[in-house]
């Protein structure tokens, strides 16, 4: 066995994200974490262009347009994904041409947080909501949504210093309220007006939390 194809099978089935492409930008072989990470269907290898564009219409992939692609050299950078995660690449292109790119999550890495008394765009509150799940200490966390249209210059008066309030992609209002077990969080919704209550479980992620709010 080469030393590339014990690299390889080694970290398959990791949590690093791994992909190469050929020298016309076409994936060539993607492990499971990077497929999952773009929703790519097992066998699958498209193109980048085809690979970005198919992302973004499940909703998945990056918030901003498509990167530059390293031409020669490593080439590392941080990156917002649309579902509030935040992921760190390295490519690098190899004598052949080809373009491996590896990826990992960075979400958890502590980092600042949103100032309170303002409300977050969507985006930024799907980050900040996505770093609290992968945080201990934040933990029991629920999330409230309010109706589009709240007071927010009473509401923010009114909520805790530790918690963060969004303008969700429809309206809503979002509250985002760490260390906020289920009875504490139905007491401080009903005080707030909030149509909606979720208690994050483990596992979940921003998106499928919001879901379910």
């Amino acid at each position: 066995m080469t030393d590339d194809k014990l690299w390889w099978e080694t970290l398959q089935g990791g949590p690093v994200l791994l992909a190469l492409f050929d020298v016309h930008d076409q994936v060539q072989s993607a492990n499971a974490a990077y497929r999952e990470a773009w929703g790519m269907a097992p066998g699958a290898l498209p193109s980048w262009s085809d690979l970005w564009a198919a992302a973004q219409a499940q909703g998945l992939g990056p918030v901003g347009p498509p990167e530059r692609r390293a031409r020669s050299g490593p080439r590392a950078f941080e990156q917002a994904w649309r579902d509030g995660r935040r992921y760190w690449w390295v490519e690098q292109r190899l004598p052949n041409g080809h373009l491996a790119v590896t990826g990992m999550d960075i979400t958890g890495q502590a980092r600042p947080r949103p100032a309170g008394g303002q409300v977050l765009d969507a985006q930024v509150g799907l980050e900040l909501l996505q770093s609290l799940l992968a945080d201990s200490s934040a933990w029991p966390l629920s999330v409230a949504t309010l109706p589009a249209t709240t007071d927010t210059e009473a509401l923010l008066g009114r909520i805790r210093g530790e918690d963060r309030c969004a303008r969700l992609a429809d309206g809503r209002l979002l509250l985002i309220l760490p260390s906020t077990g289920p009875a504490q969080a139905v007491a401080l919704g009903e005080r707030l007006g909030a149509v909606s209550l979720v208690e994050a479980a483990w596992g979940d992620s921003a998106s499928t939390l919001l879901a379910r709010a």
